[in-house]
């Protein structure tokens, strides 16, 4: 099954299978989600202010804005694998890996020292309105980080109608997940530029798609080989969706982003166009001057962002050419290349 397509512009066309299919979980997943918080709100409360503070920034990141791509990816590979009930089974799971996303937000930020996320305040600079102290407010945002991780293994509990068995492996599945990108972070946060694909694909790849595919597998009693061919379409298709996210993150349009395009470059994050930067001398002397105008217009000039959106494209590729022949329902395949092409051609 081919993933190339040719579209007209966005306004112009009629909405892609998993565009459609998205809107559906979006839906349901924003209500149980925005329902659960609420519910969960009160209690805050009755634990005083801190508790409160902490609980209410989480919470107002986790409704703002979020595109509900990983819950609707772990729908779409229930479905696949012959999940039953469609994707309203697995909605308290979707809301499992938003919350999950909302903890590594959380953290990312303060490690990052951004004060931007979803076109909103960072949680840690919400609270730095909140708290007299800057040490108690970041205390209290990795906290609140924290307490968005707790809440994503309840909700994964919670699922309704499935077997238990699903249920536990899904949890440890979770628990992989977090592992997997605490390790990325640390890479990231080192710059480890000799592992830019291993980073990538533990710090993005591991909860953004082979994640939720591997939790909505597992949900719906997949079998090996459909374990196995989704693990073969995720491991591409993570790292496209990382390069994806360093290119937009300094090429694309903040009023979509919700983010600053000078931000990574000013953070000096080893991104995917910075580990092409850094092979050559000039590159090497463009870096270290620290200025971001300047690197952006090398990266272009030089064929860095050219050449890491030709290797998206091949990621992408990879990730598709098996799709024909995978053991997976026939819809399944249908959102899984539409997917793939979202994922790949997003602008925020």
């Amino acid at each position: 099954m081919n993933c190339v397509t040719h579209t007209r512009p966005k306004k112009e066309r009629e909405a892609t299978p998993f565009e459609a299919y998205l809107a559906v979980v979006r839906r349901a997943v924003d209500g149980e989600l925005a329902r659960m918080l609420r519910e969960k709100e009160e209690g805050a409360q009755r634990e005083g202010e801190p508790a409160h503070a902490a609980f209410a920034a989480m919470a107002k990141l986790a409704v703002r804005g979020g595109k509900r791509q990983r819950a609707a990816l772990l729908a779409a590979a229930y479905e696949a694998c012959g999940g039953v009930g469609g994707s309203t089974a697995v909605t308290a799971a979707g809301v499992a890996i938003e919350l999950l996303q909302t903890y590594f937000l959380v953290h990312d930020d303060w490690m990052d020292a951004s004060e931007l996320r979803r076109s909103g305040p960072t949680v840690h600079v919400a609270l730095r309105a909140t708290f007299a102290s800057e040490r108690h407010a970041d205390a209290a945002a990795i906290l609140a980080g924290d307490w968005a991780c707790a809440l994503a293994q309840e909700a994964l509990l919670s699922l309704p109608y499935l077997p238990p068995e699903a249920i536990l492996a899904a949890l440890r599945e979770l628990a992989r997940i977090q592992s997997d990108v605490i390790v990325g972070q640390l890479l990231d946060v080192h710059g480890a530029t000799d592992a830019i694909d291993r980073m990538h694909e533990l710090k993005t790849g591991s909860y953004t798609v082979r994640g939720p595919f591997e939790l909505g597998a597992l949900l719906a009693g997949a079998s090996t080989e459909q374990h196995a061919f989704l693990e073969r379409f995720a491991k591409p298709l993570g790292i496209a969706f990382q390069l994806r996210d360093d290119l937009l993150g300094t090429f694309g349009d903040p009023l979509l982003t919700g983010k600053s395009v000078t931000s990574d470059i000013a953070e000096r994050k080893r991104t995917a166009l910075v580990a092409d930067l850094l092979e050559t001398a000039n590159g090497r002397a463009v870096w270290s001057s620290g200025e971001p105008d300047a690197i952006r217009s090398f990266m272009i000039e030089s064929g860095t962002k050219t050449r890491v959106e030709a290797r998206l494209a091949r990621l992408v590729d990879e990730a598709c050419s098996a799709l024909a022949t995978s053991p997976l329902t026939a819809d399944g395949k249908v959102l899984l290349a539409s997917a793939a092409r979202l994922l790949a051609q997003r602008d925020r």
